[in-house]
Formats: C-alpha cells, sequence, structure tokens
C-alpha cells in the first residue's frame, strides 16, 4: 500500500470512528407537536401523538410515558434525542427516568411496539392500554381502574408480559433500531412528557461528518 492510500485509509478510518461517536450521542431537537389522533380511554387521550422534528415535513407517532402533564397541538419545545440502540447504563442517566434503568425503556419500547402494531392492525387497541402499561411501568400514576376490571386487567397483562421478558433479558437494545427517547430540556412538573418511538430524523452532525470523511477521500485521488 502507498502512501497516499494509506493517507486515505486513515482519514477514513477516524472519519468513520467520529461518525459512530456522534450517533452514539443525544442530539439537541425542537419537538412540534401536531395533535393528537383521537384514541382515548379513560378521559385521556392515548397513542399515537402526532409531532414533526425541527420543523420537518414528516410525521412520527410517538407514545408518552407520563401520565400527568398536558400539551396543546402547535406547541414546540426543546429536547434531547436519544437513540434506543445507543441505550447504555452511561447514558440512561440523562434521561427522565433514568434511575429506573436501561431495562425498563426496553419494556417500555417492547409495549410501544406492540401498541404500533395494534395500530397498524386497523388501530385494533384504540384504548390504548399499551399506552396505559407504559403509564405504570414508569410512574404509577394513573388510575388505570377507570378502565374498568376488564380492561384493567389487560393492562396489568401486558406490563407483566413487558417485565417478564425484561428480567429474563430477553429485550436487547438492538432490537429497537429505528426508536428514539425524547427527553425535554424541561422537565419539571409545568413542562411536556418525555416521548419515544420510531422517528425519522436527519442527523446534520453525523451528515456533516460523511461528507468530511467523502471529501478527504477525493483529496487524496486528485493528488495521485
Amino acid at each position: 500500500m502507498n502512501m497516499r492510500a494509506s493517507k486515505a485509509v486513515v482519514v477514513s478510518l477516524v472519519c468513520g470512528i467520529l461518525v459512530a461517536a456522534t450517533i452514539a450521542r443525544a442530539q439537541t431537537v425542537t419537538m412540534n407537536f401536531i395533535g393528537a389522533e383521537g384514541n382515548n380511554s379513560g378521559g385521556v387521550y392515548v397513542f399515537p401523538y402526532d409531532f414533526t422534528v425541527n420543523n420537518g415535513t414528516h410525521t412520527n407517532m410517538l407514545m408518552c410515558d407520563t401520565f400527568t402533564r398536558e400539551i396543546t397541538a402547535g406547541e414546540s419545545w426543546g429536547a434531547t434525542m436519544l437513540s434506543v440502540a445507543n441505550l447504555n447504563v452511561s447514558n440512561v442517566g440523562t434521561l427522565e427516568f433514568g434511575s429506573l434503568g436501561v431495562t425498563t425503556y426496553l419494556e417500555a419500547c417492547y409495549l410501544y411496539q406492540q401498541e404500533l402494531s395494534a395500530y397498524n392492525n386497523s388501530n385494533s387497541d384504540p384504548q390504548g392500554l399499551y399506552n396505559w402499561a407504559v403509564w405504570d411501568l414508569f410512574t404509577q400514576s394513573d388510575d388505570s381502574s377507570v378502565l374498568g376490571a376488564t380492561l384493567d386487567a389487560t393492562v396489568s397483562n401486558y406490563l407483566s408480559a413487558a417485565v417478564a421478558l425484561g428480567n429474563a433479558g430477553s429485550l436487547e437494545t438492538s432490537q429497537f433500531t429505528g426508536m428514539y427517547i425524547i427527553t425535554p430540556t424541561n422537565t419539571d412538573v409545568g413542562g411536556p412528557q418525555e416521548f419515544f418511538g420510531v422517528c425519522n430524523v436527519p442527523e446534520p452532525a453525523t451528515l456533516a461528518l460523511v461528507g468530511l470523511s467523502l471529501g478527504g477521500l477525493l483529496l487524496f485521488r486528485k493528488r495521485k
């Protein structure tokens, strides 16, 4: 391998490492709340909540993990977005319920996947019972008894199934590629909830690093 080729490889490797490091970090975003889609139960709206991110055009259907906070359609706020695939014991502490640990968030992601599947299957869970299970998982602050004994029992079953998977070590971050946890900058009682789910968001910093990598390789080609 000649010197120019060696330099090109080094540049490519360095940029690749920088890209990976950027992806692993949470990025700062602006959440733009479009509104709830209409599913409700127990007097409250449940999944899906529709958002755009950074004033983009793609609609993201997200789930909230806090029962006791209110947001209004048209409202915007700053937040940090962390890829679930990169969630670990070091960065979980940056999340709103970080003290509950990585496994709890993976259990919530599993419940989200089940709810999304139900939604895509002719909206077969309009009561959003998986969403109620998530609220139980994180805060135990909801009064799911308002759903009635039958639906409340279903919520408990959903929650038990998720926790059992978590306790068995059957949930891995790699199962949730494409999902993000979006934590508001303002986590006060009067602030917005933390949301999570499948999200389509460009990562400007990562794209810039990729551009640098390609640019470096082209530069070396021109010098041959």
